[in-house]
C-alpha cells in the first residue's frame, strides 16, 4: 500500500507521497521554518509533496514545530454522528492526551468531559490519525489526532462543554451530513467522508 501523510491547516494543507511507488523524483521543500511559512505555501489548497520516506519527510519538515498529540471519537449510534459545534465550525469531540494517559483513554474522557456523555461510550476500534498545522499562542504547533471508532447504547441527551468552547453537541443522521460538512475543517470533512466510504452507512 502507498504511503502517505496529510498534514492540515484550517484550509489546505500537503499531500507527502512516497516517491518510490512510482519513480517520481523527490520534489518539495525541505523544512518549515514556522506555521506561518507551511500556511503560505498551502494556501487554500492541497500541495503535493514526493518522497522516499514520508514518516521520514513529516518529521524533517516540521522539525521546529513542538509536537502534541491528542485523540478522539467518531460516536456512532443508529445512523447517527455525534458532532459538536465549536468557534463557528463543526467538529468531532477531541482534546490532548494527558501525561501518563492511555491514548484510548484520552480519546473515551475527551468525547464524556466535551459532551456529557455517560461510561457506556464504548471503543470499537481504531481508524486513523490526522495531523494539523496551528499557531498557538505564536508557537507553531504539529498536533497528531488518533480517532478512534466508538458507540453507545442509547441515544444520549448531550451537555455542550461551554468552558471548552463548544456550544453546541448534536446527534447528525449520515443523511444530512453534507450540510455539516460544508461548515467543518478540511480535515474534519475528509476524515467523515473516509468513515463514511469504509463503513456500511444507510443514507
Amino acid at each position: 500500500m502507498r504511503q502517505k501523510y496529510k498534514v492540515f491547516t484550517e484550509q489546505g494543507g500537503i499531500l507527502i507521497c512516497d516517491s518510490r511507488k512510482n519513480n517520481i523524483v523527490q520534489q518539495g521543500p525541505t523544512s518549515f521554518s514556522d506555521f506561518a511559512q507551511f500556511s503560505a505555501l498551502t494556501g487554500n489548497t492541497i500541495i503535493d509533496i514526493s518522497a522516499e520516506n514520508p514518516k521520514q519527510k513529516i518529521d524533517e519538515l516540521f522539525a521546529h514545530f513542538q509536537f502534541r498529540i491528542a485523540a478522539g471519537g467518531l460516536l456512532i449510534h443508529n445512523q447517527e454522528l455525534l458532532m459538536i459545534h465549536r468557534n463557528g465550525f463543526w467538529d468531532l469531540p477531541k482534546g490532548h492526551v494527558d501525561m501518563d494517559e492511555a491514548i484510548e483513554e484520552a480519546a473515551l474522557r475527551e468525547v464524556r468531559e466535551e459532551c456529557g456523555v455517560s461510561t457506556s461510550v464504548q471503543l470499537v476500534d481504531f481508524f486513523r490519525p490526522t495531523y494539523h498545522a496551528y499557531l498557538y499562542n505564536s508557537e507553531s504547533v504539529l498536533k497528531r489526532t488518533d480517532w478512534f471508532i466508538m458507540s453507545c447504547p442509547s441515544r444520549e441527551k448531550l451537555t455542550p462543554q461551554i468552558e471548552e468552547g463548544i456550544s453546541e453537541c448534536k446527534w447528525v443522521p449520515f443523511r444530512e451530513i453534507d450540510v455539516y460538512l460544508e461548515q467543518a475543517f478540511i480535515s474534519i470533512r475528509e476524515l467523515i467522508i473516509e468513515f463514511m466510504k469504509v463503513n456500511p452507512i444507510d443514507t
